[in-house]
């Protein structure tokens, strides 16, 4: 007894602070509870959030909210009981939470080592959705069940079912049973029947999983669960459960707006910063970047597109996205493939590779070897074994020259070029990636258009990045600015460097693999098609513009064209009617750098009159060469040039054009094939149709 006194007097301090503590935090969270309580009862509900184009037009409203507050009487039977079957089986019985659903879950979670089961009551879930944020942490769950103690002393059982239908998300936007049913069935939740209670019933418990029109096997799925169990509870009969499970999914219009894809990645971005709660009810406005008429440009661009695909385009100066088309019909599917297809880029990513050589002190006439060669046992080939042997470099970009790309990759190393296009904005690269395929894009996740279009930014804009963005400023109800992002460029190649390769591939135009595109402003691009034509891309910008166009079939079948013959031409049909108002803007010349530099394209020194086999190339001053060619004609390894040239734009026509009819002109390969790396799949929903 001595020696427990003893340990009571020194420890009594310790003892007193540990059990004063949770006490006084449990009475704070009740306090709170019944401010906010109270505060919820007395403050009307606020507006979803508006979203607004660059412009102040308004693009959409995110959701309607509880449009109208339906009790409890007016709810058909079998919407509660499918609701409390699914969510809460002992609703009725417990005092807002159930500790024996609290330590099985606890159990299997630990065995588990992650959360697959969760024991939130309806009360609980009322809780967290009308007063707290979606932090997932113990304090938040613990005030939770605070809050959930408070619902049940101040409302019936009844109420609470009632407030829950009432306030839960349902996803899409949509507050509460009514807005549901509206939404996603085009009725009122008056007239709900059995088989489309079930299916909204399996919503709250992950609205994105389960949305119907974006995942209709899943919802499908969890339709049926409900339906289990609101038979094995007897709610409904065996008869009932096997006639609802096995009826057809049919659900109401999806309304399409102006710019769809781009409101759903704007609205999963303010979700995953606010909360739904907020986002659909805190009266937000969203001063996003788009451009309306662009948009309308894009969108008219696709229309009547027999291919999936996507297209993106960027403010250079600033990195706002001002159009962005995630497929050919969003109703059709709302995968967004502007974002979420990530595809191998094929020759689309060569200019990083020419980009890291000139960094690294090359120029537009430095030789580059497109000759046959084995490389540790990996041997690119050019089309049809065609090689045009020495060349400079602005000739092999022009033509997409598969072995001068792989040869030039090599000599300039993979880790400086995998540095660098990092630091552009490709991101999704991998340690797998350093390869020498890397210069014919067989990387191994692929790109999204979104991304390669950032990653373009700083070739049009002389060398900066900038963060790609869609929603420029957030304001609050009480008009308090919670984001406004004014631009914040970072440097990430040389002035000097992304105007030489801007020269490079306005020749994609002049001469070379994009030539028979009808361009009618200054322009620099580059062409993309991989093995078998799954994947078609054309990458390219404007002085005021970064667009990026991708042709695909979402179960990766083969397309009857090319980078240049698919997506050129949507491509081309975009700028020329987007930027039709604008004056016609050359690329500005840093002023340390002279232009229209005559090189013979097959010795690299400067071409005289009497060259026919010349381009203008750029330089910086001083790295000019000064000594003239003596312009021989070359042979080809094969196969043999033309006889009789009159000019390098008449001579490689003959050449190009078999070869352009066949392929596009453009990769002059079978990269894939070459590469031995099958495009990666990723996974549409299951509604996106090719």
């Amino acid at each position: 007894m001595a020696s427990q006194g003893k340990f009571w007097q020194r420890y009594r301090v310790l003892l007193i602070i540990l059990v004063t503590i949770p006490i006084l935090v449990f009475l704070g969270w009740y306090i709170r509870g019944w401010f906010l309580l109270r505060q919820f009862e007395t403050i009307s509900p606020m507006d979803a959030a508006t979203i607004l184009a660059d412009n102040g037009e308004i693009l959409a409203t995110l959701g309607e909210g509880p449009t109208q507050y339906i009790p409890l009487e007016e709810v058909p039977q079998q919407m509660r009981h499918a609701i409390i079957a699914i969510e809460d089986r002992w609703f009725y019985e417990h005092p807002g939470f159930n500790p024996i659903a609290i330590l099985r879950a606890f159990y299997v979670n630990l065995r588990a080592g992650r959360k697959v089961l969760g024991a939130s009551t309806i009360t609980q879930q009322l809780a967290k959705n009308l007063f707290l944020t979606p932090k997932k942490t113990w304090s938040r769950k613990l005030e939770e069940l605070v809050l959930a103690l408070i619902l049940e002393q101040r409302y019936t059982k009844d109420e609470i079912l009632e407030l829950y239908l009432n306030q839960i998300y349902f996803g899409e936007g949509s507050y509460g049973i009514e807005a549901a049913a509206r939404t996603y069935l085009g009725k009122s939740s008056s007239q709900l029947e059995l088989t489309e209670s079930a299916l909204l019933a399996g919503i709250p418990r992950s609205p994105s999983a389960y949305d119907p029109y974006v995942h209709p096997d899943l919802a499908v799925e969890r339709r049926n669960l409900v339906l289990e169990r609101m038979a094995a509870r007897d709610m409904i009969s065996e008869d009932q459960r096997q006639a609802a499970a096995t009826a057809p999914l049919k659900l109401a219009r999806r309304e399409r707006g102006l710019a769809p894809y781009f409101v759903d990645y704007v609205k999963k971005q303010l979700e995953e910063r606010y909360g739904s709660n907020l986002v659909y009810k805190g009266g937000f406005r969203v001063h996003t970047t788009l451009n309306p008429d662009y948009q309308r440009v894009a969108q008219n661009a696709f229309a009547d597109q027999e291919f999936q695909g996507a297209l993106i385009a960027i403010d250079p100066h600033s990195g706002f996205i001002r159009a962005m088309v995630g497929g050919r019909n969003y109703i059709e599917s709302q995968f967004n493939r502007a974002t979420q297809a990530y595809r191998q880029p094929g020759s689309a990513l060569k200019p990083f590779i020419y980009a890291a050589a000139l960094e690294a002190g090359w120029q537009q006439n430095t030789l580059i070897q497109d000759v046959p060669q084995e490389y540790a046992g990996y041997q690119p080939g050019n089309w049809e074994a065609q090689y045009w042997g020495p060349v400079v470099m602005k000739h092999a970009i022009a033509l997409s020259l598969n072995n001068a790309a792989v040869w030039t990759l090599h000599q300039v190393g993979i880790e400086p070029v995998m540095r660098l296009t990092k630091n552009m904005g490709i991101t999704s690269l991998t340690s797998e990636d350093r390869n020498l395929s890397l210069a014919l894009g067989g990387i191994t996740k692929g790109v999204t258009p979104l991304e390669l279009g950032g990653a373009f930014v700083p070739f049009a804009n002389g060398g900066i990045r900038y963060d790609i963005r869609a929603i420029q400023r957030v304001v609050d109800s009480e008009g308090r600015v919670l984001e406004d992002h004014q631009p914040k460029g970072v440097r990430v190649i040389k002035e000097t460097t992304a105007f030489l390769i801007t020269d490079m591939l306005k020749a994609v135009f002049n001469y070379g693999t994009a030539k028979y595109l009808a361009i009618e402003r200054p322009a620099a691009g580059k062409t993309g098609t991989t093995d078998e034509k799954i994947s078609l891309w054309f990458a390219g910008y404007t002085p005021s513009l970064v667009v990026v166009v991708y042709i695909g079939d979402d179960r990766q079948k083969p397309l009857p064209g090319y980078g240049g013959t698919l997506a050129g031409p949507i491509w081309a049909k975009f700028i020329n009617t987007a930027l039709a108002d604008e004056p016609l803007w050359d690329f500005p010349v840093p002023p340390e750098i002279i232009t229209g530099v005559p090189i013979h394209i097959f010795s690299g020194l400067l071409a005289g009159p009497g060259c026919e086999w010349a381009v203008p190339c750029a330089f910086v001053q001083g790295t000019e060469p000064t000594e003239y060619a003596p312009c021989t004609e070359p042979e080809l390894i094969s196969p043999e040039p033309p006889d009789s040239p009159d000019g390098l734009d008449e001579e490689i026509d003959e050449m190009l054009d078999e070869m352009t009819d066949e392929q596009d002109g453009e990769e002059q390969d079978r990269e894939e094939e070459e590469l031995g790396q099958p495009e990666p799949l990723d996974e549409p929903s299951p509604t996106d149709q090719p």
